[in-house]
């Protein structure tokens, strides 16, 4: 688990390459837009987990969402900004891959299912019709795979699909995490392994939601 320090240092060095960088370039390739605030200074924004994010270039890299009622944590600043310089505009080759298939991917597996699939599969895979109802807060739309799929855009050019298979009296639940192979163009190992366990905790969040209202009928 990375220490506040370390993800203080990653933001900084994220940080000035972004104050160096072309906005206007930043947005083109990321699918993002861009403006000019009051001060002067670039505002890029984009979608993350449906949500319209602003990315402020001034003296400080300021990151927020404006709908929001708090501060963006800050491993979610640094993937935002991770993805803007990582972007090179490659298109969507609808090809999926899973997470081993990436470079690098089987470094970080062991990790990747503790932080992604295991939970995944322990919330939805004995009530996986539930992963639909809980992925429209995401902007998710429903996919072919497993018993039942969606698909999130995280990112403009990032669309993570969550699979999950129920359970029966011979095989247990299974979940799958699927990406499409360009996502090589706009996101370090690391950053996929983190975009995907932010996307389960949040699933997992609304299901909490749901159970509750139903306790409550």
């Amino acid at each position: 688990m990375a220490r506040i320090d370390d993800y203080k240092e990653s933001f900084r060095l994220a940080s000035e390459k972004l104050k160096e960088a072309n906005p206007h370039r930043l947005a083109k390739l990321s699918g993002a837009s861009v403006e000019i605030d009051e001060n002067g200074n670039p505002q890029i924004k984009l979608s993350f987990f449906n949500k319209e994010h602003v990315v402020t270039i001034g003296e400080e890299i300021d990151i927020v969402c404006p709908k929001a009622n708090k501060e963006v944590p800050l491993p979610e600043k640094i993937v935002i900004s991770h993805y803007l310089l990582n972007a090179n505009g490659a298109k969507l080759t609808g090809n999926l891959i899973n997470f081993r298939q990436i470079p690098d991917g089987h470094f970080y597996h062991s990790a990747f299912q503790k932080r992604a699939t295991d939970p995944l599969r322990m919330t939805f895979g004995n009530d996986p019709k539930s992963l639909l109802e809980c992925g429209v807060e995401l902007g998710a739309v429903p996919s072919k795979y497993g018993d039942y799929s969606i698909q999130i855009n995280v990112l403009p050019r990032v669309p993570l699909t969550l699979v999950v298979w129920k359970g029966d009296d011979e095989f247990p639940p299974e979940a799958s995490i699927l990406f499409d192979e360009s996502i090589v163009n706009y996101l370090p190992i690391e950053d996929i392994a983190v975009i995907s366990g932010m996307a389960v905790y949040r699933l997992m969040g609304f299901k909490r939601q749901l159970q509750a209202k139903d306790n409550r009928k």
